[in-house]
């Protein structure tokens, strides 16, 4: 999990306050900096909209905030791994593009790699003619057809399980395109090619690259940084008056 704490100094606003309104602070303090961490959150969000290509809802909803309590005066923007359903956590592709470092290998690539289909250090990246989504990934169906293709047993999103030889021949669409590994040390690239039913020809759609150390791209701390500077005092105003108006 990876956050950015958002902290208030109170001392400023202590001159001159009644015992009621002194009281009142600390519930003042934790709604404004409940406020200040949600806004943080859509300001981090904002940020990934400007600095990656078409950012998934998925990914954007990776990015949550944890809220101050009476006990616990302490709110956070949070990047996280844990509260997000999906088969990759938010932490594994946006910690290497916050904190720098290489990517986290997705499900079909660890079970690439444990079949010996791909070497430990390499990702799978999109080829030139591989069918992707709206926000330029590879798409789920697409994934399922090459690796059950490869007698994988892959469990992506509906896919649970490989195709036989048996099933192939029975299946009217047995000469459809086929998807393959070419073996290492030959004229194709590593990667996962396509052969064409219509001549036969074979093109890559997934290329095995040398997986390379990202560069810092999403500055998350800067970003809530710079969204807390510009609101922590507008919040704590309203806030101060709402908790005031709750003590009359």
């Amino acid at each position: 999990m990876l956050d950015t704490e958002v902290r208030f100094d109170l001392r400023k606003f202590e001159r001159s306050m009644s015992d009621v309104a002194r009281k009142q602070m600390p519930y003042a303090a934790m709604l404004a900096l409940n406020e200040t961490a949600k806004g943080g959150r859509l300001a981090v969000q904002k940020e990934m909209d400007r600095v990656f290509d078409r950012p998934t809802p998925y990914a954007k909803r990776g990015v949550v905030y944890d809220r101050a309590t009476r006990q616990n005066m302490r709110a956070a923007v949070v990047v996280t791994g844990d509260r997000t359903k999906g088969a990759l956590p938010a932490t594994a592709f946006l910690g290497p593009q916050i904190q720098g470092g290489r990517r986290t290998h997705k499900a079909f690539e660890r079970q690439l790699i444990e079949r010996g289909l791909m070497m430990r250090g390499e990702v799978a990246v999109p080829a030139e003619r591989t069918p992707l989504d709206r926000y330029g990934n590879t798409t789920q169906g697409f994934l399922n057809r090459v690796m059950a293709d490869l007698k994988i047993d892959y469990r992506g999103a509906g896919a649970t399980r490989v195709r036989s030889d048996a099933s192939l021949k029975r299946n009217k669409n047995y000469r459809s395109a086929r998807y393959f590994v070419p073996k290492r040390g030959g004229h194709m690239f590593p990667g996962v090619w396509q052969r064409s039913p219509k001549d036969d020809s074979v093109f890559p759609v997934m290329l095995f690259i040398r997986s390379e150390g990202y560069r810092v791209r999403l500055q998350l701390e800067a970003v809530v940084e710079r969204h807390v500077a510009a609101t922590i005092d507008d919040n704590f105003t309203v806030a101060f008056a709402r908790a005031m108006r709750t003590a009359r």
